[in-house]
């Protein structure tokens, strides 16, 4: 689909050697791409993988690249290796696509270009903007499980609640798919989290919620950072709790 196209043309667009492969027969005006098949006979001479994100890693190219030890990474992986620009990454069960908007439209008032991309609209891959441009990404337990390197410069985790578990079995390994926009991280990049939440990397911790321990709390109607009042809730004019949180995010 869409992140597998965009990812062919940006390594396309470098100069790479890229072809591509689906299963099914989309509509796709490419040349090197091989529909209706599962993949496995075009791995000859290849070196590295890129693993759309509704691809499974049962897929028996998947499977067939890595008992050859290909290099198998997903297009978010492909992107952020790709782009210059800083990069925020927002995942969590619900509420990301608001968030990314937020963030958005927070930079852009403050005078900082940005461009908010991912699952929410443009792939990825097909971004071509200054370097200067923040990226704001939604990034689903889908893309980011297919991650090697990956180490955004601030990270957001909104909620985990279950699902995909067809996908990925357990809480757990849903919950460690959605922490690998952390476990990179070093010690000069953020991780905003719920209050209480634990999560791997060295990334600058940054906590919200109601607990006193919060760097961003929600206490007598109001929003207080570092014990210092920021707003009243009833001025974040998105309804219900669940979008209080998403905006203190």
């Amino acid at each position: 689909a869409r992140s597998g196209v965009a990812a062919l043309r940006a390594l396309r667009a470098r100069g790479e050697r890229a072809g591509g492969v689906d299963a099914g027969t989309p509509d796709v005006d490419l040349d090197g791409v091989v529909l209706g098949t599962d993949g496995v006979a075009q791995l000859d001479g290849v070196r590295t993988v890129v693993k759309s994100p509704g691809v499974p890693h049962e897929a028996p190219v998947i499977v067939a690249a890595r008992e050859r030890g290909l290099v198998v990474m997903g297009e978010l992986e492909l992107a952020w290796r790709l782009l210059p620009n800083p990069f925020v990454a927002v995942t969590g069960t619900n509420g990301k696509t608001t968030t990314v908007e937020l963030l958005g439209a927070m930079h852009r008032a403050a005078g900082v270009p940005a461009v908010v991309a991912g699952n929410v609209g443009t792939p990825l891959s097909g971004l071509d903007v200054p370097p200067d441009n923040v990226v704001v990404a939604e990034a689903s337990s889908f893309q980011l499980e297919d991650t090697l390197a990956f180490a955004p410069d601030a990270a957001v985790l909104l909620n985990l609640t279950p699902d995909h578990l067809d996908r990925h079995g357990t809480l757990e390994a849903y919950r460690d798919a959605k922490l690998q926009a952390f476990a990179r991280q070093a010690p000069d990049q953020l991780a905003v989290l719920p209050d209480g939440f634990a999560a791997p990397g060295a990334g600058r911790r940054v906590t919200f919620g109601g607990a006193e321990t919060a760097d961003l709390r929600l206490r007598d109607g109001a929003l207080w950072w570092r014990g210092e009042r920021l707003l009243g809730a009833s001025e974040v004019r998105l309804r219900g709790p669940h979008n209080l949180r998403n905006a203190m995010a």
